[in-house]
Order: C-alpha cells, then structure tokens, then sequence
C-alpha cells in the first residue's frame, strides 16, 4: 500500500507519530544545552556563565537576605570573577529606585560577602576567603576591615558604580539572589 492508497486516518496518526518523536527529540536536546532549564522565572541569566540572579527590591539586613535567598533555593549572590561582579553591577544600574522598600541606603545592594567570623578574613557564603577567589577589587576605603567592634562595617555589597563596597550588616538593603540552574 502506497502513502497516497493509506487511509487519511493511517496517514494521520503517522504523522502525529513523527511530529510527536520531533518534539520529544527537540525537548530533550533542548534539557541537554539549555543553560536556563530549571531557572525561576524571575531569576536573569547570564548566558555566559548559567547563573541566574534575582535584585530583590525588598530590603533586608544582611542575615535575612542571606536566609531569604537559601529559602528558596540560592543564595545571596558571590562574584568570583570580573564578568559576574559587572553582570550584577548592570542588573543595579538598571534598578528601579522608587521600588525598593524599607532601605536605609538605596544605592548599596547586598551580596554574599561578610568578615563576621574573622574581621580580617572576608569570605563568600561558600566559605572561601575571597582574596583566594578570582575577585575580590574593594572601592578605595573598603575593606580594610579595621576591628570586629559591631559598630564597624562587616558585610559586603555593592552599588552602580564602584567596586566592592563595606557596609553595616544591619542595614536594610535590596540584595541579589543567586541560583544555578538543574
């Protein structure tokens, strides 16, 4: 039997069979390369590296955005090279001021960088000494990290035009969340 003697009904479930088998085909390769799979919705990727981030406009002192971030599966965001540092730097540049709420210096976003356990060490919430990482540029005056007295700044951030900034851990601020995707 010719393709054009089968039934329509016989041509048209064959038809659903291989278009069926092309998009199985096209979604399983697409899972295979797609460095944003798995990434939330409201998470920017950088295509470069397959991170996502997230500005979150509600601000936090540093120990709450830091646990808002693990409770949803990333943490706050860590710049261990000069392309992540600007690619954050780019997503505060375009924030929208007038949206954050409740900080006490808009122009500082929070990141994943403190000296809190040693006031000589700054380490990300990956637990790495930051000078042992690819970045680690401080803005002229920052962390020097002078004493461990509460009153001196013990947490990291940054803002539109600097580099990395220290900041008072008790600050609200806005802050970025960081994810890889699965």
């Amino acid at each position: 039997m010719t393709e054009t003697t089968k039934s329509p009904v016989t041509r048209i479930v064959k038809m659903y069979r291989s278009k069926r088998l092309a998009l199985a085909t096209i979604s399983l390769m697409t899972a295979l390369t797609c460095g944003t799979c798995g990434t939330p919705d409201d998470y920017l990727v950088d295509k470069s590296t397959g991170i996502g981030y997230r500005l979150v406009y509600q601000a936090q002192t540093w120990p709450v955005a830091r646990d808002r971030c693990a409770d949803e599966g990333a943490k706050l965001a860590v710049p261990k090279t000069l392309n992540e540092y600007l690619f954050m730097q780019k997503l505060v540049r375009g924030m929208q001021y007038s949206s954050i709420t409740g900080s006490d210096y808009k122009l500082v976003v929070w990141l994943g960088i403190h000296n809190l356990d040693d006031y000589r060490i700054w380490k990300n919430v990956d637990g790495e000494n930051i000078n042992e990482t690819g970045f680690h540029k401080w803005s002229r005056g920052n962390g020097d990290g002078f004493s461990d007295a509460p009153e001196e700044p013990h947490c990291a951030g940054l803002d539109a035009v600097n580099w990395l900034r220290d900041f008072w851990c008790h600050r609200r601020q806005p802050y970025i969340c960081q994810i890889k995707p699965i």
